[in-house]
């Protein structure tokens, strides 16, 4: 409890001297006609929060992430985005190229838990994940779980990225926005009396209606005019004070993104064009009963869509599917002596549209789909408490999966066409995390934790679009799982101003999901379930952090050696073979060099070695026909990756209330030409035949200017 007084009283000291150049002195006395006032100006002052090793000594709380520190690296295009800066957390792979994939520990994209305001989000990412769709003005909170998850947590494998919005009213009104080459965004933050606060944001780009027709009149590839990247994002939300014990908060978000790819002057790919959004809702009402009891309580609703439009192997296709959720739930918090314990229900409720399939050629969509719908109900229980060294977090999380019947999507279908048996599934997860301090700057970390999930999103295409399906369990399909098990050694140096860690972890994968068809069999299976690959997987490595904390220079260094082998039995003739997604070495390296008041310099370095393809060794030719010839799966590695950017940062004076900053980033500064796809081609001329390994490149050195505002 004294630690969470010192945290406190650490920000309340800190908002004050930054906040304000007067300070008031009061005469103690209880005579009112004595109270005398005195104004006196003083100098701005640097308060940190002293309290040491909160890092070596911290519990199973995860990562708690410096929202400010992360605005401060170097980001595409100008624009800060502290959820994309996670990738130079450690323990998250780098994906590739522009990609919208996250993998964490060996992990898969759909296997982490995205929380905005306590609300699920299906995808995180606009545009190919050059930006997230969170507004870094709104950014309050921003927690990061790779292990030792609590049992509050679950539904997902991998990992916990929780964030919240706007968490304090703000004293005064505030607006604050950025105006950068290919997007801009603005936000208001006001108290309309001293129980209500609201907030608002809007963010637009214009690439494809300013940026690609400027660039054409200055004659830079007239063919970009054929393709369009476009997006944009809302947020509204308040927070009410009921009473002095009882807070109501609501949010509303929504976003959009439309992708239309013509033509490319390497990689020919007419007429694709693809659509998608997220819809997140939800209210929250917390309560104190007494300074050790409270509890909160969510109602959240969520939807993602995904429409694509493919010319793939000169035929047209529409790929369409949608997931709608609703969500309760409730938490109820007891601090008794040292034990933190925390207890909740959760309830989710989902209609899964998991693909609306057609040729363009065809007049109406293939009528024999169906809607999945399930009921996922949890509850949990988790303690967490301190004695002397030894800190254990225990708990455990029991889950129910109830698959519904299937609903028709279209009325010309045949209720005895349905799956009409429902499908229950339970899950027992048990969840263990303890921390036990060697000395005062030094501790050891270990965790064990079993994790399910019941709704999976799996890949049709890899061409970095959201070409994707939903999929529960069901009678067909069973929950994915996962053990993983975690263990590191942490420690302070130089009084707390510098901190190493290295840790190592073991994950251990069943009944993972692989689409093993055609585009075309979708047309003619209506069971998708029939068209799935079931296997397994394991994955395992170690990582490495070293951190400089305090002075003018300050960064660190993560390094991540990991194995991930995937095994099926209907691909590579049941052999192990190494996941699409398996990085065997993978680092980031981060500086900040505060030059002066004014100006300050970062610097970003990522590196990560390639990943798998499963792409043909070799070619022949039967009866005038190209057949090729595969080697063992996976055996394909894309060149490695590795990107250098820069960002220089200076505070324009303050004028009229306004403080500005403009940032000057370079992106890929030495114009590394990292593959964003690889694939192969066959030609045919006058009866000889050529077959080549082609690759796609598509961000090359990307200057850009952007200004940043807030009054």
């Amino acid at each position: 409890m004294r630690h969470i007084l010192f945290a406190l009283a650490a920000m309340f000291v800190t908002l004050v001297t930054y906040a304000q150049q007067t300070y008031h002195i009061l005469k103690d006395t209880t005579d009112s006609n004595s109270i005398i006032l005195k104004v006196q100006q003083i100098k701005e002052i640097d308060v940190r929060s002293s309290y040491p090793l909160s890092k070596i000594k911290s519990g199973s709380s995860g990562i708690s992430v410096d929202v400010n520190e992360l605005k401060k690296l170097p980001n595409l295009l100008g624009d800060s985005d502290p959820f994309k800066a996670l990738q130079y957390m450690g323990g998250i792979s780098q994906a590739g190229e522009a990609s919208a994939n996250m993998n964490v520990r060996g992990g898969d994209n759909d296997q982490n838990v995205i929380l905005l305001n306590g609300c699920p989000v299906e995808s995180p990412t606009h545009i190919l994940g050059l930006f997230s769709i969170f507004n870094p003005d709104l950014i309050d909170q921003m927690r990061y779980f790779k292990s030792g998850i609590p049992s509050e947590y679950g539904g997902r494998l991998s990992s916990v990225i929780d964030i919240k919005n706007n968490v304090q009213a703000p004293v005064n009104t505030e607006i604050a926005g950025n105006l950068g080459v290919l997007a801009s965004r603005i936000s208001l933050k006001t108290s309309l009396n001293k129980d209500l606060a609201v907030y608002a944001a809007l963010r637009m780009s214009y690439l494809g209606t300013v940026v690609i027709p400027m660039l054409v009149r200055l004659g830079i590839n007239p063919r970009l005019a054929q393709n369009n990247f476009e997006f944009y994002d809302t947020n509204f939300g308040f927070n009410y004070k009921l009473s002095s014990a009882t807070r109501l908060s609501g949010h509303f978000y929504a976003g959009d993104d439309k992708l239309e790819v013509s033509c490319n002057d390497k990689f020919v790919i007419e007429d694709n064009a693809s659509r998608w959004g997220n819809r997140v809702g939800g209210v929250q009402l917390s309560h104190v009963f007494t300074p050790v009891f409270s509890m909160i309580h969510n109602l959240n609703v969520s939807n993602f869509y995904t429409t694509s439009n493919l010319n793939w192997l000169n035929t047209p296709y529409n790929v369409n599917s949608e997931r709608t959720t609703f969500n309760y739930k409730s938490d109820f918090m007891l601090v008794a002596d040292n034990h933190n314990l925390k207890t909740g229900l959760d309830i989710t409720v989902a209609n899964l549209l998991p693909f609306a399939f057609n040729k363009e050629t065809n007049d109406t969509l293939n009528s024999r789909l169906k809607y999945n719908q399930f009921t996922d109900i949890a509850l949990y229980f988790r303690d967490e408490w301190e004695k002397g060294p030894v800190l254990i977090n225990a708990g455990i999380r029991a889950a129910v999966h109830l698959k519904h019947p299937d609903r028709p999507f279209s009325t010309s279908m045949a209720l005895n066409e349905l799956m009409v048996t429902e499908k229950l599934y339970t899950a027992i997860e048990p969840r263990f995390f303890s921390r036990w301090l060697l000395d005062e700057a030094s501790s050891v970390k270990v965790s064990a934790s079993k994790h399910f999930q019941f709704s999976n999103r799996v890949q049709l295409i890899n061409l970095g679009l959201p070409v994707e399906i939903f999929v529960s369990a069901s009678e067909q399909v069973k929950p994915s799982s996962l053990w993983h098990f975690s263990g590191g050694y942490f420690r302070s140096l130089c009084d707390n101003k510098w901190e190493f860690s290295v840790e190592a972890y073991y994950k251990s994968f069943a009944n993972l999901l692989e689409y093993g068809g055609k585009l075309n069999d979708l047309m003619i299976e209506d069971n998708i379930e029939k068209l799935l690959y079931r296997g397994r997987a394991y994955a395992y490595g170690s990582e490495f952090m070293l951190r400089k904390n305090y002075g003018k220079f300050t960064g660190w260094f993560n390094y991540t050696l990991g194995w991930n082998f995937r095994q099926f039995d209907d691909i590579n003739n049941g052999m192990p073979y190494l996941a699409t997604n398996d990085r065997r070495h993978d680092m980031s390296l981060i500086g900040i060099y505060q030059i002066n008041d004014k100006l300050s310099l970062s610097v970003a370095y990522v590196y990560a070695t390639g990943s798998r393809l499963n792409l043909p060794r070799s070619w022949y030719i039967v009866d005038g026909n190209v057949v090729l010839e595969y080697s063992k799966h996976n055996s394909f590695v894309m060149p490695d990756y590795h990107r250098l950017d820069l960002s220089l940062v200076y505070k324009l004076p303050v004028w009229n209330k306004l403080n500005s900053e403009l940032n000057i980033s370079i992106y890929n500064v030495y114009n590394r030409a990292n593959p964003f796809m690889v694939y192969y081609n066959t030609v045919a001329e006058g009866g000889n035949f050529d077959y080549k390994i082609k690759m796609h490149y598509l961000t090359p050195i990307l200057p850009s200017l952007s200004w940043t505002f807030r009054f």
